[in-house]
C-alpha cells in the first residue's frame, strides 16, 4: 500500500451507526449479562442525563437513580439523555432495589474515594455487576458503601482530584466491557490451545 492510500484510510470515517452494524456488539449480550448502574443522591440534570446516556451507551439493564431529587429538570435531562431517554429503563428507586438486584447475584462495585478503595485498572472486576456512583458533593452515603463487593477509584493524575460522577461511571463501565472481552479472549485461546 501507498503512503498517500495509508494515509487516507486512516482518516476515512463512518457513521457510529453503520460501524455498529456491522461490528455488532450487543451481541455480547446474548451469553452475557448486562450491567445495572445506580446513582445515589444526584442534584443535577445533566449528571442525570448523561448517566441515561452512558446507560443506553453500554446496554445496562436499567439506571436505578437513588434519592435522587425529583424536583429536578426533567426538560434537560431529556434533552442531555437524547434518543437514550427512551431507550433504556431508568428510574427513581429505593435502596430496596439495590438489595434486590443483589439477591440475584449482582456485586455492587461502588465509584468513590474511600481509604479501602482500590485502582479500578487494577481490579478484576464482577462479571455481572451493579455501578454505583454518588452525590456531586457528599458522594455515596455510608449505608450503601456498607453494601459494597468493591470500591474503586479512577486515578487522577491532573490538578483536578475528582472527576464528574458521569464521566466516573463512563470510565468503569467500559473498563468493565475491556476486562470481560479480554477475559473471554484469552479463555478462547485457552481453549484453542488445549485442542
Amino acid at each position: 500500500m501507498s503512503k498517500s492510500n495509508q494515509s487516507h484510510s486512516l482518516i476515512d470515517t463512518t457513521r457510529s451507526n453503520e460501524l455498529f452494524q456491522v461490528l455488532q456488539p450487543e451481541a455480547w449480550y446474548m451469553h452475557h449479562p448486562r450491567p445495572v448502574l445506580a446513582a445515589d443522591s444526584l442534584r443535577n440534570a445533566e449528571n442525570i442525563g448523561s448517566l441515561i446516556r452512558i446507560g443506553d451507551n453500554i446496554g445496562a439493564l436499567e439506571l436505578l437513580l437513588l434519592r435522587a431529587s425529583t424536583d429536578v429538570n426533567q426538560a434537560k435531562i431529556r434533552r442531555i439523555a437524547a434518543s437514550s431517554y427512551k431507550n433504556i429503563s431508568w428510574r427513581y428507586a429505593g435502596q430496596q432495589e439495590i438489595e434486590h438486584y443483589c439477591k440475584q447475584g449482582y456485586e455492587m462495585v461502588c465509584i468513590e474515594t474511600t481509604s479501602s478503595a482500590t485502582n479500578i485498572f487494577e481490579t478484576l472486576l464482577p462479571s455481572k455487576p451493579l455501578f454505583m456512583v454518588g452525590n456531586e458533593v457528599h458522594g455515596i452515603q455510608p449505608a450503601l458503601l456498607d453494601m459494597a463487593d468493591y470500591c474503586v477509584y479512577v486515578p487522577v493524575p491532573g490538578p483536578t482530584r475528582s472527576l464528574n460522577v458521569s464521566h466516573a461511571m463512563a470510565v468503569a463501565v467500559y473498563e468493565w466491557w475491556r476486562q470481560m472481552h479480554a477475559y473471554a479472549v484469552n479463555r478462547k485461546e485457552d481453549i484453542q490451545k488445549k485442542e
